[in-house]
């Protein structure tokens, strides 16, 4: 899977929380906003599934 630069508009709170979990993890802060949004995909398809399903997991 290949990588494509994409710009995203942040708050200076936004940053500046990013950069001091980055510094503490040792991550970048597009490796952090890449796996946000991983898991912010995987959240809201896991919920269209329940809601397509009468509310039940698949």
């Amino acid at each position: 899977m290949s990588n494509k630069p994409t710009t995203v508009r942040l708050t200076d709170e936004q940053k500046a929380g990013l950069d001091a979990i980055g510094k503490r993890e040792d991550r970048s802060r597009s490796w952090l906003i890449s796996k946000a949004v991983d898991e912010y995909i995987a959240r809201h398809l896991r919920s269209e599934k329940t809601t397509t399903n009468g509310g039940e997991p698949q």
